[in-house]
């Protein structure tokens, strides 16, 4: 460890050992205690790490701040009573010898408060009262007051009571929060204060940063909280930002010129619900830190990324990835009733939890269902009451697992895991069926050239889709649709519906339909089909309105390159007026039909709009179909008097249905080339290669891949 002699510190000299920072780093530095340590932090979740025990002082530092100018920090020695250079591997260097502290102008005091100005590369510090006041130092060394202190503004004149400030990266003031709450923007060079707003949070905030964005975080002393101030937004409230180390002494400093997490740094998990709950660290996603060290999580592990990943980006859509295993939910979750979870904790911590009971896309402050319980390690019953009142149906719910308490819903802790969930809600005495389960995904997929095979590739129109039936009594009282729309390698335009087999739409309660596209309400719209005595719902009359296919591209996710992510997803929830004896199960009845209006080939006269569908092999089509296109031309061999319907002469389907996330063909790509089994499984009417449509079955060269 290099150590400094006071009789060594020549300015000449210096210059030999001295080590900047190598680059502008993202992490935030403290310093902290009586003889002083440096300790890295990062801020999105507020883990630390000590990052130098022996400063090479044996006592304070303070008013630390980084300098772009030269990628040093600096800050002010208690030992040596002067202002001191950190280097990169956080040992000080006084910057100016005893014997020259009355030349350079060096008051006889210490200061707790000071950061570096990127504007004009002077160090400024400040202290209270009379005696002493905001100063600045020259920081550039071609200068002929470098390192001279100068007093700016005495300290009873300015009287702040602030214990640390940060400078803004480009506007040249300086920010701080007061004990009181009170935002103020510092202008060092006339030694004036203007308070801007209150944030709505008080305290000793002995660490205050700014960040690329122009966001100041400011970290309390008592609880170690992180606040974020998003000043660029002129949004003053201070929102909790992430549990950080608490400590009586209390510095930080940062470069003002980093984003506050390096896009490359892997070692955080976020949640998986829609982003609406907070889930991308724009909106102060829930995060928690993965250190080497950390061994606190939910299930078998957890994985991390640089930023949340919403659904359905989400890793937790492949079984490989999914490290969404530590909640199981033993019993429904029933409004108003006590339900059972059972958590797997790795090791001992603290477990706290939130339900969107109203379903309004969010967890309000209303909605914790788990307050801070310790839990040991290892599968454990947890008990939870679900709000009376709560809305049946599809929602979220938020498990995070922490070694701290006060988790909020949102925001950073240093450890642990945070795990998302989609649940349903239900009513007393519900039953509820998932099609093809809680979490999977079964693929709908057409070609829409019926009455001719066309390329055959189908992928004109590629869904994926999950159905959920709710029962009391063993009627139905509700059901739930949620689905992505993954593929549209269509020339023409095309609808997209879905019928409830043997459901009337005047069982349907209509006023009270939810449906979202890409988790915003669609308002000034029912999907409940218009004028017709089946219950048909419209969930999009022309899929292009939906959906882009990208530069230089045809078609929408057929092609590589073109809408690698999904630009729709939606859910519908479907309440009945009163419970109904239906059946109702699996995929329901998808169909794709032709865009009113729009063109769909010249073996029609005219635009045949709702009255063209196509529906999976031998269902029928609904009340809307013309009868009369059937078995007329190309490869149809439909005879509704046998009830055979949408196949081909060979029994060839134009609509199908997978019980997976299906890998469907690349454009022109004829689905029997690239899986070679179906033709068989077909001919034998399932008997053979039921597995045909799995990835081990398939010619891999000819499937389009994410």
């Amino acid at each position: 460890m290099r150590r400094l002699l006071l009789t060594s510190l020549l300015l000449g000299s210096q210059a030999a050992w001295a080590d900047p920072f190598m680059d502008c780093p993202s992490r935030a530095y403290l310093t902290q205690g009586a003889i002083a340590n440096t300790y890295s932090v990062n801020l999105v979740t507020g883990d630390y790490a000590l990052a130098q025990d022996d400063m090479g002082t044996k006592s304070k530092v303070n008013a630390t701040g980084f300098n772009p100018n030269d990628q040093f920090m600096y800050g002010w020695s208690y030992e040596y009573h002067v202002p001191a250079r950190i280097h990169s591997d956080f040992t000080i260097e006084p910057l100016i010898s005893s014997e020259d502290k009355e030349k350079y102008g060096i008051v006889n005091s210490d200061f707790y408060v000071g950061d570096v100005s990127l504007t004009n590369n002077t160090y400024y510090v400040y202290g209270p009262g009379s005696a002493k006041g905001l100063y600045a130092i020259s920081l550039d060394e071609g200068s002929d007051d470098y390192l001279q202190m100068k007093q700016v503004i005495d300290g009873k004149t300015l009287n702040l009571k602030i214990f640390d400030m940060a400078f803004h990266p480009t506007d040249g003031f300086a920010y701080t929060v007061d004990k009181t709450g009170i935002l103020l923007r510092i202008n060092v060079e006339n030694g004036t204060a203007e308070e801007v707003a209150d944030t709505g949070e008080a305290g000793t905030f002995g660490a205050v940063y700014f960040d690329v964005d122009e966001n100041l975080y400011v970290s309390r002393n008592s609880d170690g909280k992180v606040f974020k101030i998003a000043i660029g937004l002129e949004n003053y409230a201070a929102q909790l930002f992430a549990l950080g180390p608490s400590s009586s002494i209390n510095d930080g400093a940062r470069c003002a010129l980093a984003p506050v997490v390096d896009v490359s740094d892997s070692s955080i998990d976020f949640g998986d619900a829609p982003d609406s709950y907070g889930t991308l660290l724009k909106d102060n996603g829930a995060r928690h830190g993965l250190q080497d060290e950390n061994t606190l999580y939910l299930g078998k592990g957890v994985d991390g990324e640089s930023d949340g990943k919403p659904l359905p980006l989400s890793d937790d859509e492949s079984d490989s990835n999914d490290d969404e295993d530590g909640v199981q939910f033993a019993t429904n979750l029933q409004a108003g009733d006590t339900a059972v979870v059972m958590v797997e904790p790795s090791e001992a911590g603290i477990l706290s939890a939130w339900l969107d009971s109203n379903q309004n896309g969010q967890f309000d402050a209303d909605e914790q269902i788990i307050t801070d319980k310790a839990v040991e390690a290892g599968k454990q019953p947890i008990y939870i009451t679900v709000p009376e009142g709560s809305l049946p149906g599809s929602t979220w719910a938020r498990f995070r697992l922490s070694s701290s308490i006060g988790m909020e819903p949102i925001g950073g802790v240093s450890d642990g895991e945070v795990e998302d969930y989609n649940v349903e809600i239900t009513v007393e005495g519900s039953a509820v069926n998932y099609y093809p389960s809680s979490k999977g995904w079964t693929t709908v997929a057409f070609e829409d050239n019926w009455p001719f095979e066309g390329d055959y590739d189908m992928n004109d129109l590629v869904t994926y889709m999950r159905t959920t039936v709710f029962r009391t009594d063993d009627k139905v009282t509700l059901v739930n649709i949620s689905g992505e729309l993954a593929a549209v390698g269509a020339a023409y335009h095309n609808g997209f519906g879905i019928r409830l087999p043997d459901v009337l739409r005047d069982q349907i309660d209509e006023d009270n339909i939810n449906y979202t596209i890409n988790d915003r309400k669609v308002r000034n719209y029912s999907p409940l089909e218009a004028g017709r005595y089946e219950a048909i719902f419209i969930l999009a009359y022309n899929t292009w309105s939906y959906v882009s296919a990208g530069e230089d591209c045809v078609f929408y996710r057929t092609e590589e390159g073109c809408g690698s992510n999904v630009q729709m997803r939606f859910n519908i929830t479907i309440p009945f007026k009163t419970p109904v004896e239906s059946d109702i199960s699996g995929v329901f009845d998808p169909f794709m039909f032709a865009t009113p209006g729009a063109w769909h080939g010249d073996h029609f006269e005219t635009p045949p709009g709702r009255s063209y569908e196509i529906h999976l092999k031998n269902q029928h089509a609904t009340e809307a179909f013309n009868y009369k296109f059937m078995n007329r031309s190309g490869q149809d061999a439909s005879n509704p008097d046998d009830k055979h319907f949408f196949q081909t002469t060979n029994g060839m389907p134009w609509a199908m249905e997978m019980g997976n996330r299906w890998q469907y063909p690349k454009e022109y790509r004829d689905v029997t080339h690239a899986y070679p089994q179906f033709p068989s499984f077909v001919r034998s009417e399932g008997e053979e290669n039921p597995s045909w449509f799995s990835l081990k079955n398939a010619v891999d060269s000819i499937l389009f891949k994410d």
